[in-house]
């Protein structure tokens, strides 16, 4: 999954959407101004919409959009705050109820709620018995709003949810739901540092095509802090394999620390951040792969490129590459002529999987998520993307939310409705597997890691239980967890040399990567369905998922 898919994959939007916060944004310029309802979303997240975002220009409208926060405002330690500003969801307010917690600042704290009428709901928070820390940040949210509430002292705090512009929906929505509170990390000037630490490992390697040494050190400093991924740096950091070397159906994963492929090894629990697969047209070794066009990448979609061709433009991109050749019996069931078929006729050229690419992470309710990340954040994320872009949250959600429920062309707060009057939560909904059959809106959609294991699955790799495994199900992990490499046959001498400790080879990059749970997983039906994200380092996985 390369940088192109994971821009939007759930937490990055919540990133990027957030680096908004900077300091030279007014309403953040001092604590005393935090306590606002967010009236414009589009103005306050700082998007722009001019022309229609497509699964074509998605990841070039975003690079556009970032370039705004190009400089870092701030000098902090980013490597243990970055996504620390994450709001946690604590609990819900019901319409005529009240909800009660405790928090570090305060002894006791209360919100209460009036029924939502035609002009709206009136909100009271009340905090008692502070513990002399220096203040609190609180963001009460719906599928409709947002509300800001910044507290420093035992107070009571009383807004107005205006009902003016409110669709039947979201009012049922908050019938349903209420008034979902949730906290930030400590106070104002921490969570803009984290929001500046975040945003520093995305710039500038988000925008050049190479990825400056001191991002790369960033990254590499965040993911030994947060996810215990050490990285350490290899002498060789180029080895030269033969193309006789790479055999159809091989993998390569990819590492670019680059912010948003480190962002999502750590949010889905894997050691890389892009996968391709070798494939041969007319005895030319090509790389086919999912990807989307960038600074770096020129080219959109399902593509192949020559093999020599991929390797300088993987240099140039920084990239760091491992190879991972398939156990030779497992390579001689490849069908190397299906897969190309397969390849040719129903993926090459397709958009990149954007429709999909979040449901093959999230698998159960709350177990995917990394940090403070909670399905409530995700449902008034796709809340916010739903307000500021027309475009962007059909193409990551609410065309597969609608699939899920049988139904089409409802926002977010009708499927949320729809699906509780089935009996269903906006986490049951997320949580049905998706089916490889599915089509979206330009047709089949693929991310990195669908697209190797279509390409195995076409090829024969699965046997008699290709029907019962879904590819859209897989992440990076799920795809390099397989057992069907070779870890027996010498490696070539020249990856030895470069990396006498690993059991595969390392052909690009300046750190070494490892890849936890590498060829220890076997084929069974219905794998890769029911999967939690795992806990680092080792991100294992319970049997049977």
């Amino acid at each position: 999954m390369l940088v192109g898919r994971s821009v939007l994959v759930g937490v990055v939007v919540l990133v990027v959407g957030c680096v908004s916060l900077f300091p030279e944004r007014d309403i953040f310029s001092s604590a005393e101004s935090i306590d606002f309802h967010v009236d414009d979303e589009k103005s306050f997240f700082g998007w722009s919409e001019e022309e229609p975002v497509t699964a074509s220009n998605l990841r070039l409208k975003l690079e556009e959009w970032a370039r705004s926060f190009q400089q870092p405002h701030r000098n902090v330690g980013w490597d243990d705050i970055a996504f620390d500003f994450i709001p946690l969801y604590i609990g819900s307010v019901m319409e005529g109820g009240s909800f009660n917690w405790t928090s570090p600042c305060f002894g006791s704290a209360t919100m209460k709620a009036s029924q939502l009428s035609s002009s709206g709901a009136t909100l009271s928070a009340s905090f008692a018995n502070p513990t002399g820390c220096k203040e609190e940040v609180y963001l009460i949210a719906t599928i409709e709003g947002l509300h800001f509430l910044v507290i420093d002292g035992a107070t009571t705090k009383t807004f107005e949810w205006k009902n003016a512009n409110m669709t039947n929906d979201q009012k049922q929505w908050i019938h349903n739901n209420g008034f979902y509170v949730l906290q930030f990390n400590g106070t104002v000037e921490f969570l803009l540092e984290s929001v500046a630490a975040s945003a520093e490992l995305f710039l500038p390697a988000d925008i050049t095509k190479e990825v400056w040494e001191k991002v790369g050190e960033r990254n590499v400093q965040f993911l030994r802090e947060q996810a215990y991924y050490q990285l350490p740096e290899r002498n060789i950091t180029d080895v030269s394999l033969n193309e006789s070397q790479i055999n159809d159906g091989d993998f390569l994963g990819v590492l670019r620390l680059d912010g948003l492929d480190p962002m999502l090894a750590w949010a889905m629990g894997s050691h890389t951040g892009h996968t391709t697969i070798a494939l041969r047209f007319d005895g030319e070794l090509y790389i086919c792969e999912s990807t989307a066009s960038s600074s770096y990448w020129p080219v959109n979609g399902i593509q192949k490129t020559p093999y020599k061709q991929w390797i300088a433009m993987a240099k140039e991109a920084s990239y760091n590459v491992v190879h991972l050749p398939l156990r030779p019996e497992f390579r001689e069931k490849f069908n190397s002529t299906a897969a190309r078929e397969w390849f040719i006729s129903n993926a090459e050229g397709l958009n990149y999987g954007y429709h999909n690419m979040l449901f093959g992470w999230v698998d159960l309710a709350e177990a995917n998520y990394p940090s403070t990340l909670r399905s409530q954040s995700h449902e008034i994320l796709i809340g916010i993307a739903e307000r500021i872009s027309s475009w962007i949250a059909p193409l990551l959600w609410t065309e597969a939310l609608n699939k899920r429920i049988n139904t089409s062309g409802l926002s977010i707060a009708a499927i949320v409705n729809t699906a509780r009057s089935k009996g269903m939560s906006f986490t049951d909904i997320f949580s049905v597997a998706e089916q490889d059959s599915w089509q979206y809106t330009g047709g089949y959609s693929m991310v990195c890691d669908v697209l190797v294991c279509e390409t195995w699955k076409a090829g024969g790799i699965f046997g008699n239980l290709a029907d019962q495994i879904q590819c859209t199900e897989f992440t990076n992990w799920d795809t390099y967890s397989l057992n069907i490499f070779d870890t027996t046959t010498p490696r070539p001498q020249e990856c030895v040399e470069a990396d006498p400790s690993l059991p595969f080879c390392q052909i690009l990059g300046k750190y070494r990567m490892d890849l936890p749970g590498y060829n220890t997983r076997p084929i069974f039906a219905g794998m890769a369905q029911r999967c939690p994200r795992g806990t680092p380092p080792t991100w294992d996985k319970p049997s049977g998922c």
